[in-house]
């Protein structure tokens, strides 16, 4: 490492935090870390160039998110690699930290890494399964919660030298998915979360609504949107399941087959007005910045910026805005299920939630089983306080009750509806942004997510406060 990578945190103004708090509007490009069998200097390389596009932007501010690699076990760390970014401007950017391969010990010593290299914008993410995995094979991974890891942030002696954010995935269309993503983005919060990222996807309703629960929880830290610059290859693979977490739904999938039928180059067209559409659009609802993933030149992330640049100053007004989009969109239905659920009646049709205060919708009754009902009153009577207890007290009854795992760090059954969260494959205290439509895990073979579940017993029992103040 160069001398000047390893110098301590720059001081000064954090260019990143004062133009989100300060009602700017940014814009990141996305470059991901390789894997370790491949040269990082040509990823370093990458990195110099999509920085240098970005200080190209006239009248809008750009700047990076770095991020771990995915689809493959062993990758560069994306700290590891931000010494490609220039000294003098690494607060314009955000890196991402991954707590996949990593525990408390090894979490803590990025960290430090992390401030060496003079990175004071970080978000962190708990990782992802990869698309072969199993959950045998995931018996030996390790992911370190995000949460912890926020929490590692803030415990610092110099706290003040990190901007900590956190990703969500709002694009839930079952109300107990949706509902377990906003207790832990919650979570996420009072761990010290000072900005938050929504996953990708093209349904505004969704954009919209995340605003509008942040402020009903008067909780006003900025957000910004992950948009992503579609080709005809990343489509194939969304549909694929290689992305987790991101679906198409089949009206959007319609509408991308029908712009593909001219020619590539109408297609990309396509894609561009998209992005300025979705970012004009985000920009009026309340969002302090779009993230863009499938950037492939460094010219991208210049082009992108001026034109959304240009298309915020298009659209000033939510009304002219939402009538450019709709006709766009061809008032496509973006819900890749039927029988979706939103959170809001009536959204998207102002900005701004009318009478001053959103309508939160009230889902249908949460369904459970009678054999579930009858396995968490015989496990509430057998454990009513194993969360006061070591965590091997009496564990052949809770193998026998709730198929307990023994490999929590300590019980939470009483605060989990009685359902061991052990069986979650990478062994996480709450949902991840990695569930699937219809609320199976992400990890093929698995079945219904285990935080989906919580939610869905909590719900039927009227606690599902309880599960988002629980001491994870």
């Amino acid at each position: 490492m160069s001398e000047e990578t390893a110098s301590p945190v720059r001081p000064g103004p954090n260019r990143f935090r004062d133009t989100l708090e300060r009602g700017g509007f940014m814009v990141l490009g996305e470059v991901r870390s390789p894997g370790r069998d491949l040269d990082p200097e040509i990823t370093r390389e990458r990195i110099r160039a999509f920085e240098q596009a970005g200080l190209a932007a006239a009248g809008q501010p750009a700047g990076l998110a770095v991020l771990d690699g995915i689809l493959c076990e062993d990758f560069y760390r994306a700290w590891e690699l931000a010494d490609a970014l220039s000294p003098e401007n690494r607060d314009r950017h955000l890196v991402y930290f991954s707590g996949r391969n990593h525990d408390g010990e090894s979490a803590l010593a990025a960290l430090e890494g992390t401030r060496k290299q003079g990175i004071v914008n970080l978000s962190a993410v708990s990782g992802s399964a990869m698309p072969e995995e199993t959950p045998r094979k995931l018996q030996s991974r390790r992911f370190f919660e995000s949460t912890r890891m926020l929490r590692l942030c803030g415990e610092r002696a110099d706290r003040e030298a990190f901007f900590a954010g956190a990703t969500v995935n709002p694009f839930q269309y079952s109300a107990d998915s949706l509902f377990a993503q906003l207790a832990k983005l919650m979570r996420k919060v009072r761990s010290g979360a000072q900005f938050v990222v929504a996953e990708c996807n093209w349904d505004m309703l969704k954009l919209q609504a995340l605003r509008w629960y942040l402020n009903s929880r008067n909780c006003f830290i900025p957000s910004l949107a992950r948009l992503m610059f579609l080709t005809p290859e990343r489509v194939e693979r969304i549909l694929g399941g290689r992305y987790q977490g991101i679906v198409i739904s089949p009206d959007f999938h319609e509408i991308l087959n029908k712009e593909l039928r001219f020619s590539r180059s109408q297609f990309e067209s396509a894609q561009w007005r998209r992005i300025e559409l979705q970012a004009a659009g985000c920009r009026l609802l309340g969002y302090s910045g779009v993230q863009l993933a499938g950037l492939d030149k460094p010219e991208q992330l210049t082009l992108a910026a001026d034109r959304i640049a240009g298309a915020m100053r298009e659209f000033t007004d939510f009304n002219d805005w939402l009538q450019a989009y709709n006709s766009y969109q061809a008032r496509a239905e973006m819900a890749p299920m039927p029988s979706s659920f939103y959170l809001y009646d009536r959204s998207l049709v102002s900005a701004l939630p009318e009478n001053g205060a959103p309508l939160m919708r009230q889902p249908d009754p949460a369904e459970v089983t009678g054999v579930e009902r009858f396995r968490m009153h015989l496990a509430k009577f057998c454990f009513p306080h194993a969360d006061r207890q070591s965590r091997d007290g009496r564990r052949l009854l809770k193998k026998l009750l709730v198929g307990c795992s023994g490999s929590c760090v300590r019980c939470r059954l009483p605060q989990t509806m009685f359902v061991c969260t052990g069986h979650c494959p990478k062994h996480l205290e709450g949902i991840c942004g990695g569930i699937r439509p219809d609320g199976t895990c992400e990890v093929a073979g698995v079945g219904e997510c285990v935080h989906r579940k919580i939610m869905r017993l909590a719900r039927a029992y009227d606690r599902t406060g309880c599960i988002e103040d629980a001491p994870f």
